[in-house]
């Protein structure tokens, strides 16, 4: 602690990115500058494996030039699985969380977190800003969703504790986010800043049992959310990132949580809209963060870094809490080191039968009183909503969508019709025409709770043809359906799921040990 100079103990607890997909000189000169303590990667970052390690061989080679306690670098990704997941082009991926809670089966968390973790230490990370913890108790949550676990706290507790196990067994360490619960807002805070009407007696009772869970099982870092609560007065009118009653009362003092807490990206229009950078970065200090994340603009970073050292040096905030932050970082460190050295990941060259495995084991059956599955040899025809990015928290909106194919690897032969996420009447008067030669319908819903339109193109389909829906996003679709028609919940369109369901469907069932 003596050996580093205020600059570089808060340079330390800044995590910075980068715009291009190599380490440049640019890159390295500004961190060897400013001291930055880590770097989150971004699928802008890069498109294959190879360019993925290199780009991380890159960082540990440049900080082998750090003094030991700016070191190991910290290179974080949010890899949760299902619609956040980076490595689909080139790894198998495996359902996200919404899909493995349906599945009442926490074995299915730990085996992902397992999996998830053995990538990341292949690829070299040892840092995962996952997994995330938020109840989503607001059905029309447009950043939770399928993020979540699920809508009962302990189940959420039960499953995300499983999720650390697991990727701690594969030698990575966790963050679980977001502090003190996302999952009740109508509002993204990429874009704006949400609010949360509960109470604290009801933040204690409905958002804070998983990450209470979470530190129980030793979780090494905390993500904090940028939320407004305002029937909590304590919060000081502040969002909960940059509360103090939030996090050095709450989770400090109250919850007895000893590691790491970071921002989330400070960056996101809810907090660069409302504050300025010298001052976000103060304002998150002193509230108790230890880490403040900020991946994409240099100029932003740069003023952050600088307002909280101008603030220690003109005795705002004293440098005995810069060290308690660095201390606590540092621990972190060498416990990266730790899972690192004593990790047992599972082989590359069974990922892709552990992914087969969770995909398959997720996707559940929510009614089929008609009897319609398995498949068989009917004419079907597919109609298809095209995907919208509907947050920046997704990775995979724009992935191409392949269960036609594999149904037909299968023999299963089915006409697709493509239609728009919230079809028109025109568009539905198309299906309409379209499926009066088919034996069924095979309808893919996506949010359809939101997206009604879907809703009233299901029961045209309902009406004149027997109708199978896929609910490939959030759950709640299936309470909307027609009654009469068969309903899976996937709640994924990622490659694996799309496999499973076209091989448990067609009669080639996937066993599970």
């Amino acid at each position: 602690m003596k050996a580093l100079s205020l600059e570089q103990k808060v340079g330390l607890m800044c995590v910075v990115g980068m715009p291009s997909k190599v380490v440049t000189d640019e890159v390295r000169s500004t961190l060897s500058k400013l001291r930055y303590g880590g770097l989150g990667l971004f699928p802008h970052n890069f498109d294959n494996e190879s360019q993925l390690k290199k780009i991380i061989a890159d960082l540990n080679e440049w900080s082998e030039s750090n003094p030991r306690g700016l070191k190991p670098f910290m290179i974080g990704i949010d890899e949760e699985g299902g619609s956040l997941a980076n490595f689909t082009e080139f790894y198998a991926d495996v359902p996200g969380n919404r899909a493995l809670g349906l599945a009442k089966n926490p074995r299915l968390a730990y085996e992902s977190g397992r999996l998830i973790g053995s990538q990341l230490n292949h690829l070299g990370f040892m840092l995962d800003w996952a997994p995330v913890l938020d109840v989503n108790s607001n059905p029309l949550n447009p950043v939770i969703g399928i993020r979540s676990f699920g809508e009962d706290p302990n189940q959420v507790a039960i499953y995300g504790a499983a999720f650390i196990k697991g990727m701690r067994r594969s030698g990575v360490a966790c963050t679980a986010k977001h502090f003190p619960g996302h999952g009740d807002v109508a509002a993204d805070s990429h874009v704006e800043m949400p609010s949360c009407d509960l109470t604290l007696e009801q933040l204690y009772e409905q958002a804070l049992p998983p990450f209470i869970a979470a530190i129980e099982a030793g979780v090494d870092a905390i993500m904090t959310a940028h939320i407004l609560f305002p029937n909590i007065p304590q919060s000081g009118s502040l969002p909960a990132s940059l509360s103090p009653f939030f996090i050095e009362h709450l989770l400090r003092d109250e919850l007895g949580f000893e590691g790491v807490i970071c921002t989330d990206d400070i960056e996101m229009q809810a907090i660069k809209n409302n504050y300025e950078p010298e001052q976000i970065g103060v304002l998150a200090v002193l509230a108790g963060n230890d880490q403040i994340i900020m991946c994409h603009t240099r100029d932003f970073q740069e003023k952050v870094r600088a307002g909280i050292i101008e603030a220690v040096r003109s005795g705002a905030i004293s440098e005995e809490r810069i060290d308690r932050s660095v201390e606590r970082i540092r621990k972190m460190q060498e416990a990266m080191e730790h899972y690192r050295d004593n990790a047992n990941p599972i082989p590359s060259n069974l990922w892709e039968a552990h992914a087969a495995e969770i995909a398959e084991a997720s996707i559940v059956v929510h009614r089929d009183p008609a009897g319609l599955l398995p498949l068989d040899g009917r004419k079907y025809v597919m109609v298809i909503p095209t995907m919208e990015r509907l947050t920046q928290a997704d990775t995979t909106f724009d992935k191409k969508f392949m269960l036609e194919n594999y149904l037909g690897d299968q023999g299963i032969g089915v006409e697709t019709i493509r239609i728009s996420m919230n079809p028109t009447e025109l568009e539905q008067r198309v299906v309409e025409s379209r499926i009066e030669q088919a034996d069924a319908v095979i309808q893919i819903t996506r949010n359809a709770h939101i997206f009604t339109n879907q809703l009233d193109l299901a029961n045209i389909c309902a009406n004149r043809k027997p109708h199978i829906c896929l609910v490939l996003r959030n759950p709640y679709d299936a309470d909307s359906l027609p009654e009469a028609s068969s309903v899976v919940l996937i709640c994924s369109s990622g490659d694996g799921s799309m496999k499973a369901f076209a091989k448990r469907f067609s009669g080639a069932h996937v066993n599970i040990k």
